[in-house]
């Protein structure tokens, strides 16, 4: 059975502002974020495709995370989408079954959808359990239409690689 391994990554801490599409990440958000990639970079994780909301704080947290695994394997960041709250679970769920093809995809989206797609995944009826906070990661191993398996639950803090 084919299977592909899908990084949710919540967002990075981001700046206060009126325009919420055009909050960008706040100096802590930039660490949180070069924790999360750094920490990726140094387990050998290289993306095979990489997604993104369109909303600034999402695609920053996106790009400096690439920019760190993806040094020699460039992949072009897409924006979709499927990756704001407003997206229904079951059009979501459709869209990643068309990546049968690909192994590593990072997802960088916003809370509560990012929760609630991870805890559908995984069958947990209760998303508050599997809550992501800022900057937060969880991998799940995927074969659709199974029931996901979560491999790895990760603050930046808890990488070991943020900056006090």
């Amino acid at each position: 059975m084919l299977y592909m391994k899908l990084y949710f990554l919540r967002h990075a801490e981001a700046a206060d502002g009126a325009n919420d599409a055009a909050r960008p990440l706040t100096k802590k958000g930039q660490d949180q974020c070069c924790a999360m990639g750094t920490y990726l970079a140094d387990l050998g994780i290289k993306f095979d495709a990489a997604y993104t909301s369109p909303l600034v704080r999402a695609v920053e947290t996106a790009e400096i995370v690439l920019a760190l695994t993806n040094k020699k394997a460039k992949v072009k960041l897409q924006k979709t989408d499927l990756l704001l709250n407003e997206a229904p679970g079951r059009k979501f769920d459709a869209w990643l079954e068309t990546f049968k093809d690909k192994e590593d995809i990072l997802l960088v989206g916003h809370n509560p959808s990012m929760t609630e797609h991870v805890a559908r995944l995984l069958g947990v009826s209760f998303s508050a359990s599997v809550n992501l906070p800022k900057g937060a990661l969880a991998v799940l191993k995927w074969a659709p239409p199974e029931t996901a398996e979560l491999k790895l639950f990760i603050t930046p803090k808890g990488t070991g690689k943020m900056k006090e």
